[in-house]
């Protein structure tokens, strides 16, 4: 069963797939489904053996070559390299079958004659931004948590809100938990912020983190909650796939263009305000929320865990719990300091400014809150990041800036993991049981 979607204002029908990406996924021994013409050979395609090898097909006649490439990337790497070449069939069915795979979501496609193409019989499917891929899952005990289990659903709602900072009226993705529609409770709300190049859907798309609370919910390990996920590109309106392109600010006559990234450098700085000024009290009045900091929460990924810093260490009388995983340090306005890459391991490094590290001052000025003193106002700040992460050394800094100033932080460090939604995933799992719990006596 899957989470409820529920669409407030207008919506486009293309968001009937967007929003449902990793929604299910078909078991592996489901039926063959025959290929759309007449006398077509049948096909199954994923086919995932207990083992966890997975065999793709393709009917593709009058193809001289297919390719079946795994986009996952990382830690989610396929034994034997990401691309398997496809043998034609007597029946023009070209096969492929992968080594057994470890637990985890994959994301691939084809490459037919040089030409990328969707797998047609799987209709799982996810974006990245512009970039569409199938998904399929290998279960195990790793991804029990991000399937669609037998339990309580929340339900994700697609908001368009205002934004007066940012003279817009934007969409975001709201997931609360089972029971809102029809109860009176009031809940605590955690603030979920993609990375740099994602938008509102990465979370649910991406980061099953509806999947992931529904679970954790249902099994006592996290409190009720409702999560709002936003989009941190300050000049759309929404996810590429509504189709409403970015609005292009225009400079003023001699002043220099502005920045074709909206999450780098100075305009970093611009949607930590809007989070302020226009979210957090659009979200209070739109939803039964505990409107207080003991139940608000804040954390990102990559881009998303530099936006929660400046949010969270400007404005400390809002939030009372704050994570980042993977934070994207260096893009801050004035942070970068280049460096040569640590010699010792830089090949196994997988994510952005493995040649950057952070100027600690300029990062601890554009952060006034980053001190002793939020030791007694935070009751959670969670650093997360995967050891094989290229930001690593970016991190370290951090954390010596961390001990400089006297912050308290639960470090969360796994060794194997990347700058990739496999870790991400992971930290969510492990910081969401954290949230909004009471004070040890």
């Amino acid at each position: 069963m899957q989470p409820k979607v529920k669409f407030v204002l207008v919506l486009l029908a293309a968001l009937l797939c967007a929003g449902s990406a990793l929604a299910q996924q078909p078991a592996p021994a489901a039926a063959a489904q025959p290929v759309a013409g007449r006398g077509a050979a049948p096909v199954r395609s994923p086919e995932i053996a207990p083992d966890g090898a997975v065999t793709f097909r393709l009917s593709a006649p009058n193809a001289a070559s297919v390719i079946a490439r795994n986009s996952t990337g990382g830690f989610a790497d396929w034994p034997g390299g990401n691309d398997v070449t496809m043998t034609k069939g007597e029946n023009g069915v070209w096969t492929g079958t992968t080594a057994p795979l470890k637990p985890e979501y994959y994301t691939y496609f084809f490459v037919v004659d040089g030409v990328r193409a969707m797998d047609p019989q799987n209709p799982v499917h996810t974006r990245n931004g512009t970039n569409y891929f199938n998904v399929l899952r290998v279960p195990g005990p790793l991804t029990a948590d991000y399937a669609v289990n037998d339990v309580p659903h929340g339900t994700v709602s697609q908001i368009w809100y205002p934004s007066p900072m940012l003279q817009l009226t934007r969409r975001l993705y709201v997931y609360t938990p089972p029971g809102y529609e029809t109860g009176k409770a009031r809940y605590p709300v955690f603030y979920l912020l993609h990375g740099g190049g994602g938008d509102e859907g990465d979370w649910t798309n991406l980061g099953l983190a509806p999947r992931i609370l529904d679970n954790l919910i249902a099994q006592g390990k996290a409190k009720p909650m409702i999560i709002v996920m936003t989009n941190e590109n300050s000049n759309q309106l929404a996810s590429p796939e509504v189709g409403v392109p970015p609005r292009q600010a225009a400079a003023a006559p001699g002043a220099a263009a502005p920045p074709a990234n909206t999450m780098q450098g100075p305009a970093m700085l611009t949607f930590p305000k809007s989070i302020i000024a226009d979210l957090i009290p659009f979200i209070d009045k739109a939803f039964r929320t505990l409107p207080n900091r003991e139940n608000r929460a804040i954390a990102g990924l990559s881009m998303g865990g530099a936006m929660t810093l400046l949010t969270a260490f400007n404005n400390l009388d809002k939030f009372a719990w704050v994570g980042t995983f993977s934070a994207g340090l260096p893009p801050m306005p004035g942070v970068a300091v280049p460096i040569n890459p640590p010699l010792a391991n830089a090949a196994s490094l997988r994510g952005p400014d493995v040649n950057n590290t952070i100027d600690k001052k300029k990062l601890a000025d554009l952060l006034p809150q980053l001190n002793a003193a939020a030791n007694a106002k935070l009751r959670l700040y969670y650093v997360a990041i995967g050891g094989e992460d290229g930001l690593i050394t970016a991190h370290n800094a951090y954390k010596e800036l961390l001990k400089e100033k006297g912050v308290t932080a639960t470090i969360n460090e796994i060794h194997g993991y990347g700058h990739e939604w496999a870790f991400w995933r992971i930290a969510l799992h492990d910081f969401a049981p954290k949230l909004f719990q009471p004070k040890a006596k």
